[in-house]
Parts: C-alpha cells; sequence; structure tokens
C-alpha cells in the first residue's frame, strides 16, 4: 500500500522532484504512525524506543523538524513543580 502511495504521487506530480517526494511521503507516514500524547505503551516499548532513537543521525527532531526530545535543567524542572519560585 505504502509503494503505491509513492507511485500514485510521483504519477500526480510527475518525476520531478521524485526523491522528495519519496523522501516527504515516509517522513509523513513516520510521524503518523509515532507515539502521540496520552497514548499508553509498556515500558519495552519505551526502552526499544529510546534506543532506536539514538541510533538516528538527528534524533532531535522528526523528519518535519518538530523536537523529539527537550532539554531542562534541574531548577526548570523544581519550578514547573513549584519546589521553589
Amino acid at each position: 500500500r505504502f509503494f503505491e502511495e509513492i507511485l500514485d504521487e510521483l504519477v500526480e506530480n510527475g518525476c520531478k522532484g521524485a526523491p522528495e517526494a519519496v523522501q516527504e511521503k515516509i517522513a509523513s507516514m513516520a510521524c503518523k504512525s509515532a507515539v502521540k500524547g496520552n497514548q499508553i505503551i509498556h515500558a519495552e516499548e519505551m526502552k526499544a524506543l529510546l534506543e532506536q532513537i539514538f541510533e538516528l543521525e538527528n534524533p532531535y527532531h522528526c523528519p518535519h523538524g518538530r523536537p523529539t526530545m527537550i532539554s531542562m535543567s534541574k531548577t526548570d524542572l523544581e519550578k514547573k513543580f513549584k519546589r521553589i519560585v
């Protein structure tokens, strides 16, 4: 099905820019199948995802450029939980 979708898009848009069209389709499918907020996953799945993300060339952003993780200092974290003002 995935392959057919890529072929359909290439037929619609022509072969000009084909590598970019394929890459965009793959990026879109990756984002659609990503773990969403409030989605429950098991500890084993979390561990596997963390292992996989750090194998990537750029683990800090999704294929569309959105952040996959953020950095937060201990002070920032304590402020979020109102430990310090």
